[in-house]
């Protein structure tokens, strides 16, 4: 490496012109040809960087520099010992170094409790963002980082991309500083900085970097003003201190200064006076290997009254040994190590942990571009960790990087002008968007506390959420531990007696808010506020995100103006009929559409221009019954739900739908007359479903009766199996004969089949908690009217997680689809299997299972039959039901009962014969207790029930237990409910004040029955008790059609409420409107397809005050002679159904059904 001399007239520093530095160029040239380049925010090469830069010091101009020099001084000399003295140093270089960083200021300087002040601590608010580790080793004034995270192990561990890094940041923070000095703004007069690197070849490299800011254009008018040119001293090419007498001659030249070859003092005086007159910035390279420059003996220390020395040195022993020897360290006023600038690295492991980065080849790299992305945004690098600090998978950390990359598109980058950019990507991409909505209005609700900035108490943060977000206590406790640990706030400490923490915002996050907050109108959410009206079109023009659902909107503005419109709620508007013509004419972006639970009957033509929508939902839309051709216009679409609609077929248009990939289809042709023909011969056309060839979710519903079906299905199935991207497959497949054309990669799938015959309306006492549970199963087998055990049930069996079997007419036991083919089973409904005798005996059985319900078996006799269980049968049992078994005599056997330690909730209810629950000799190991884990237990219409326990210890752990209708159950002890935890017991009063044996204590939990209410309800036995089922929720599958299903689904409905509810159903046709004795009110009236006359809707007039969800349908069928159908739905929980008048049908009363007096029907 030659040095600075090696060009003619460079050092002619008097003449004004065009400045000549041959040193830096040649370290120019030799950084690219070694491959290191410079930070690109030094600006060195900008013809070689792209204009995203790594690094956006957009805030760099706010940085107090003069405050901090002062700092710095005034702590210097307020202090005597030597330990002291180290470490008011290590927090003057940490402070310098995180002022080179994008930082908030408020971390530096402002300090929330100045009485408590101490020169030698670090800022407080410092201690939510390092780790502890460098806060204490630079309050201890230590750098010999041997147990820290810059220790040398942990230097030979980082990647080679985040060591080059530190040294660009290394270079930026000393640029920085001098270009601090040439404006004035140190006012300290920082005279000896010291830069060390790791070694040598480090130190070449830094040179370089330093040589080639230096000519920045930016940076050079600044150093020229000030300085009389960069005097750059490389002292490797005199490579010992016998050399040293001419690196001073050499230095003479340099300065043109006449050169005294035989007087070394005297050549030492004249550099020294040189110095004083004159502001020179040195530049000095310290030699290779272990021999140190002694800057003293060059005459650059003491005399440098008015210029600066930077001196670029290593960490090498020799350098240390001289700073301990005090030849620099009192000297030195600003010491930089690139080491140090390892910190963004360091704090990126610590919050995401090390363990983790380092777990795989593919996550180190990622997290290496991730650290670089966000360069030395210690904020950014913190909040990027602690969203990744839960995710292993590599593909989650190359997202990660992704959104730092990219401008999210659902905002104008506009608006956060100003603002750095990593910071805008970070909060907007990872943060925002994965927030809730309770927690973004939380935190748009600062935007209004600009003392949030500086730091309070947490419990007046939460006061304020709690009056205006009118949140209770637990939510905003919640909210708040989520948005600390996750670093948006960041806490640091408890200061008064109540010892509650002080939270703060830090200020760039604190301005996004607030353009969020101005920007707010971007989102119009007036969901569930009861509107009859939308919002004035004036909110819709800026809009992106509109949500006016669960409402009572009837009417839609003709055309408003929404050219940023990309999601549109309107779901669950009941009122709503018809959309305007024009409606959709000013929304080219629109991308989302929810028309779900609507009444409309078509789309206006304007919506087939949508050239931009992705997705469509008209789930729950009864009376949409046809879907025009024209819906091949949407070919951007790629999700469409038309499940619970009344389509007839599906129009040959969809196959040019080719970026489709959730279809959900629900076919339903009504016809009065079974002789009348189809609207369309197919329902689903031949050759379009094969052309949707990026399909990965696939539903189709259709009426069971549809004869068009069972062909229709023979055809397109081998279209379906043909899509290679399915990933879920969900369909009615009539015949068990086509499950052999189903290949052995399709049960890897998330597969829901239905097989077999249905009627078009099944009415089942299956509970619709029981329903949705076997929903929420991925693969999925629903057998309905089967024979037999055919090797196609088998098959499907083998890979099925849940099982529905419905109405079987020969299965004796479930052992009979043999043992291995139920391994994978989680959850297990059986249902109307007249001649079940037992679930199973023998061998390993159902040792996966978790929920297990049994309905209306007319011949079981028990659950488990034959020779002791093994230990892991039924093992994993968490959840039994058990309903309208009448031979049933006992439940467990002692040996069956050891199998059953984790069931948390029973359930048995009309079981008429059922007498003990454990079929167990009163004084056999009475000492001994089952079912630990049992929480809920429910008995209920068991005439002959006279014991629970049998004599033994049951349910240490129960909490809630309820019977009814249990008269022979006449003692009730703590030796059969030993559990120390019991809540709740529940029952009818009559019986519980004859009950012999209670004690005391059980008085004070007990509560009443309420014999005219709903028991179901009373009791809430179905809702969700936290029971595993192995997988996931329904994933955004629908939900299966009503007339395939045996049992009624509580999808919501447009209202909001449930759409049916597993109650009794009765269908009465008179020959006129009966009075049934009830108030009713009209909510609805639809059309259907080939009828004549209307269909009107009803429900309790107490649905509101009383909760009664009893709903009926009326509709005329035929004229000459007149012929009403009337479907009751539910039973009536209000006070009418107290003391209800007899139902008038035969022709006594000939009026129409009673409606409330304050209210006409709709």
């Amino acid at each position: 490496m030659s040095e600075a001399g090696d060009s003619p007239k460079m050092n002619e520093f008097p003449k004004k012109g065009k400045s000549v530095f041959p040193k830096m160029e040649l370290e120019a040239e030799n950084s690219s040809k070694t491959g290191v380049k410079p930070l690109s925010i030094l600006k060195t090469e900008p013809q070689k960087f792209p204009e995203k830069v790594p690094l956006d010091f957009s805030m760099a101009n706010t940085w107090d520099f003069p405050f901090k020099a002062n700092f710095f001084a005034k702590t210097e000399s307020t202090s005597s010992s030597l330990e002291s003295k180290k470490s008011l140093r290590r927090k003057r270089d940490l402070m310098s170094l995180l002022c080179s960083y994008p930082l908030d200021t408020r971390m530096l300087f402002d300090d929330f409790n100045p009485q408590l002040y101490d020169e030698r601590l670090l800022p407080i608010k410092l201690k939510g963002l390092l780790p502890k580790e460098i806060i204490r080793d630079v309050e201890n004034g230590d750098r010999s980082w041997s147990s820290s995270s810059f220790s040398d192990a942990y230097l030979d561990s980082s990647p080679k991309r985040i060591l080059n890094l530190a040294a660009d940041l290394s270079v930026h923070q000393l640029v920085q500083t001098l270009i601090s000095i040439c404006k004035g703004e140190n006012s300290y007069r920082t005279k000896f900085i010291r830069l060390s690197t790791r070694g040598d070849v480090e130190k070449r490299k830094v040179m370089a970097k330093v040589s080639a800011a230096l000519m920045d254009k930016h940076h050079a008018i600044d150093i020229r003003s000030s300085f009389r040119g960069p005097l750059i001293i490389d002292a490797s090419g005199y490579p010992t201190s016998e050399a040293e007498k001419e690196l001073k001659q050499r230095v003479c030249q340099l300065l043109q200064l006449s050169t005294i070859e035989d007087d070394d003092i005297l050549c030492t005086r004249q550099i020294e006076d040189e110095m004083s007159r004159s502001r020179y910035l040195v530049i000095l390279v310290d030699r290779d290997g272990e021999e140190i420059v002694d800057p003293k003996k060059l005459g650059f220390c003491g005399t440098l009254l008015s210029g600066v020395l930077v001196l670029i040195t290593t960490d090498s022993p020799a350098s240390q040994q001289a700073k301990e020897g005090g030849l620099m360290d009192e000297l030195v006023d600003l010491e930089i190590q690139t080491k140090e600038h390892l910190l963004p690295w360091v704090v990126f492991c610590h919050s995401v942990g090390k363990e983790i980065v380092y777990s795989s080849t593919g996550i180190l790299t990622t997290a290496t571009r991730i650290v670089e992305e966000c360069c030395c945004h210690l904020h950014a690098i913190v909040l990027v960790a602690k969203w990744l600090r839960n995710h292993q998978d590599v593909r989650n950390w190359e997202l990660a990087l992704l959104k730092l990359q990219c401008a999210n598109p659902s905002y104008d980058i506009h608006n956060f002008h100003g603002l750095n950019s990593i910071m805008i990507n970070t909060f907007l991409n990872l943060i925002w968007d994965g927030m809730n909505k309770m927690q973004q209005n939380c935190l748009l609700s600062c935007s209004v506390i600009p003392k949030i900035q500086d730091g309070m108490p947490d419990f007046d943060l939460m006061s304020h959420w709690m009056s205006s977000l009118l949140l209770d206590l637990g939510e905003t406790i919640e909210i708040l531990t989520q948005l600390v640990e996750t670093s948006i706030f960041l806490e640091f400490g408890k200061f008064d007696d109540v010892g509650c923490s002080h939270i703060w915002l830090p200020q760039e996050t604190y301005q996004m808010l607030e353009r969020l907050y101005t920007s707010y109108p971007l989102f119009v959410e007036k969901s569930n506020l009861g509107l009859t009206e939308p919002p004035n079109t004036d909110k819709w023009h800026n809009a992106v995100r509109i949500e006016l659902a669960s409402n009572k909107i009837s009417e839609l503005p003709q055309s408003p103006e929404c050219l940023q419109l990309k999601v549109l709620m309107l779901q669950s508007n009941a009122d709503l009929t018809k959309i305007p013509s024009s409606f959709f004419v000013h929304m080219p972006l629109l991308c989302i559409l929810n028309l779900s639970y609507t009444s409309i009957r078509e789309l206006p033509r304007s919506f087939f221009f949508l050239g931009e929508l992705r997705e469509l939902y008209l789930k729950g839309c009864e009376r949409f019954m046809k879907l025009p051709p024209e819906i091949g216009n949407l070919e951007k679409l790629e999700k469409l739900d038309l499940d619970e609609t009344q389509i007839t077929h599906l129009p040959k248009e969809v196959q040019k739908l080719t970026n489709m990939q959730s279809l959900t289809l629900c076919f339903y042709e009504y016809r009065v007359k079974k002789d009348r023909p189809y609207s369309c011969s197919t329902i689903i056309p031949s050759g379009v479903l094969s052309k949707l060839e990026g399909l990965e979710q696939l539903s189709i519903g259709v009426n069971p009766d549809d004869e068009r079906w069972k062909e229709n299905v023979q055809v397109i199935l081998p279209e379906i199996l043909g899509l290679e991207g399915l990933q879920t497959l969900s369909m009615y497949i009539p015949q068990v004969e086509l499950l052999k054309l189903i290949p052995a990669h399709i049960f890897k799938l998330d597969f829901r089949f239905i097989v077999g015959n249905h009627m078009q309306r099944i009415i089942s006492s299956i509970p619709s908690a029981t329903d949705v549970e076997f929903k929420r199963s991925d693969r999925s087998l629903k057998y309905v009217k089967g024979e037999g055990v055919p090797d196609e049930i088998k098959m499907v069996l083998r890979h099925s997680k849940a099982l529905f079997l419905d109405r079987h007419f020969t299965l004796k036991s479930l052992s009979e689809f043999e043992m291995k083919n139920l391994e994978q089973l989680r959850v297990c409904i059986l249902a109307e299997c007249k001649e079940m005798q037992t679930i199973g005996g023998g061998g390993d059985m159902l040792p996966h299972l978790l929920f297990l319900s049994i309905f209306q078996m007319k011949n079981l006799r028990s659950i488990w039959e034959g020779p002791t269980p093994s230990h892991s049968s039924f093992g994993m049992l968490q959840s039994l039901s058990l309903q309208s078994c009448p031979k049933l005599v006992t439940l467990f056997s002692l040996d069956f009962l050891e199998n059953l330690s984790l069931l948390k909730k029973l359930i048995v209810k009309d079981c008429p014969k059922l007498s003990r629950l454990i079929s167990c000799e009163p004084s056999k190991n009475n000492a001994r207790s089952f079912l630990p884990n049992l929480s809920k237990l429910f008995l209920l219409h068991l005439p002959e029930l006279c014991s629970i326990s049998s004599g033994l210890h049951i349910g240490s752990g129960l909490k809630e237990i309820a019977f009814y209708d249990c008269p022979k159950l006449q003692n009730l002890t703590r030796k059969q409910l030993v559990s120390k935890e019991l809540t709740a017991i529940r029952g009818e009063t009559k019986w519980w004040k004859a009950l012999e044996g209670r004690p005391s204590e059980f008085d004070q939990i007990f509560s009443p029955i309420f014999e005219e209410a709903d028991l179901m309800t009373q009791l809430s036995i179905y809702d969700d008790d936290d029971i595993d089922n192995g997988s996931g929720d329904l994933g955004g599958m629908p939900s299966k059609p009503t007339w395939i299903a045996t049992s009624v689904s509580n999808s919501q409905t447009r209202k909001g409420k449930y759409r049916r509810r597993n109650t009794t159903i009765r269908e009465i046709e008179t020959s006129f409107l009966a009075d049934d004795g009830y108030s009713w009110r009209k909510y609805g009236q639809k059309e259907i397809l080939n009828c004549k006359y209307p269909r009107n809707y009803f429900r309790c007039i107490h649905r509101n005050t009383q909760g009664c969800h009893a709903t009926k349908q009326v509709q005329q069928i035929g004229e000459d002679p007149p012929l009403y159908e009337t479907v009751y739905r539910g039973q009536h929980t209000c006070r009418d159904s107290i003391h209800p008048v007899s139902t008038t049908i035969l022709g006594v009363n000939n009026q129409v059904g009673k409606c409330d007096s304050t209210e006409s029907p709709e």
